[in-house]
């Protein structure tokens, strides 16, 4: 634990707040998706806190993920959405019942065979199909090969699922994904393939195009109350992060002087500063040097020179602010407030990136009811 005052602030209730509002658009169930460790959030609480309220079905991006969730008391079953090798399988093998990995070729089920035996029937399957983002979906021309596979090791087969390209931009390529998906459930059903579940949907998905839902979403960035779309504002999502950290010290910069690395500001006037202990190497963008902002006592201050490793400077010329005094990073303070989106905007990001990228460095601290637990 560190002691200098930053801390990310994860709110537990508006998280529930989210997925509820997402299953109360689409009117399906909802697989909440906390790989990268829930868009850096934190997967263990939070996973922990959705199961509580019945959800029972979450994804992760890789094997280890799964297994971490699974060791801190998750008891669902969690969809892995990338590779995992064989021997992953085979070294994870007491938590079958619970990890779901991912069919997306041939190879993988005979590399998974030739090391698992008989014993890869202990875990159940989703299959992934390409409908467009021509990443590690099966293709077309793959499907008979893998239905053949599928067959002669006696696979269990639990879900068929793709993955919308274009969703935030609701543009008619959903459509196009979402007719080409039914096409390929009715033909590897024609083949003899079981499929108990059926999904497609992330978040703009979910909210967009909430028919096409099927029986099950997959919503990521707007559980943790983050807009998936920047065409279309979703109204009623609450922010889940909050960043705050402290003024350490306060200095006065004389005109003409310079500030931080590489002298990019120069005072055109007599300045008073604050130091704030939070910098790149915590996941806050470099690239925010002389351009970004953060709140003190409900006020904008510019973010002056370049972003250290560890610290940065901002301008408090003509405010009162004290040491000590709350900085809001990402957040509210008083009537005004910054987003993921504003800090990614302005990195030329998206907010996906400005939440996962914030490291272990910075504590993250719950929020539930009003009790506060790390």
């Amino acid at each position: 634990m560190n002691g200098r005052g930053t801390v990310a602030w994860v709110n537990i209730d508006n998280y529930l707040w989210n997925l509820e509002l997402i299953r109360n658009t689409c009117k399906k169930d909802v697989m909440p998706v906390v790989k990268a460790d829930a868009y850096g959030h934190g997967k263990i609480e939070l996973s922990k806190a959705a199961q509580n309220q019945g959800y029972s079905k979450f994804a992760v991006a890789f094997i280890s993920e799964a297994a971490d969730l699974i060791k801190n008391g998750l008891t669902s079953q969690i969809l892995v959405f990338g590779y995992c090798e064989p021997y992953e399988l085979k070294n994870y093998i007491e938590f079958s019942d619970y990890i779901v990995p991912t069919i997306f070729s041939a190879h993988f089920i005979e590399q998974a065979y030739s090391l698992l035996g008989k014993d890869i029937r202990k875990f159940v399957f989703d299959i992934k199909y390409n409908t467009g983002m021509s990443r590690v979906g099966i293709n077309d021309y793959e499907i008979d090969s893998v239905i053949e596979l599928i067959k002669k090791y006696n696979l269990r087969i639990r879900g068929f699922y793709s993955h919308y390209a274009t969703a935030d931009d609701l543009d008619d390529f959903v459509l196009i994904q979402y007719e080409k998906y039914l096409k390929m459930l009715d033909y590897i059903t024609s083949k003899g393939i079981s499929i108990s579940l059926r999904h497609m949907s992330n978040s703009a998905a979910a909210m967009f195009f909430p028919q096409n839902s099927l029986d099950i979403v997959r919503p990521g960035i707007a559980t943790y109350g983050l807009q998936p779309s920047s065409k279309k504002y979703i109204s009623g999502l609450k922010p889940v992060m909050e960043i705050k950290s402290k003024i350490i010290k306060l200095n006065t910069v004389e005109n003409g002087e310079t500030v931080g690395y590489s002298r990019t500001y120069t005072a055109k006037e007599k300045l008073q500063t604050a130091i704030i202990p939070v910098g790149y190497a915590d996941g806050y963008f470099r690239s925010l040097s002389n351009r970004g902002r953060v709140l003190i006592n409900g006020e904008y201050c510019n973010i002056l020179g370049r972003i250290s490793m560890d610290q940065m400077t901002v301008d408090v010329t003509g405010k009162n602010v004290a040491y000590d005094d709350e900085v809001v990073l990402i957040g509210q303070s008083k009537n005004n407030f910054i987003s993921a989106d504003e800090l990614a905007d302005i990195c030329g990001t998206i907010n996906y990136e400005i939440t996962s990228k914030i490291t272990s460095r910075i504590r993250r601290k719950y929020i539930k009811g009003g009790v506060i637990f790390e």
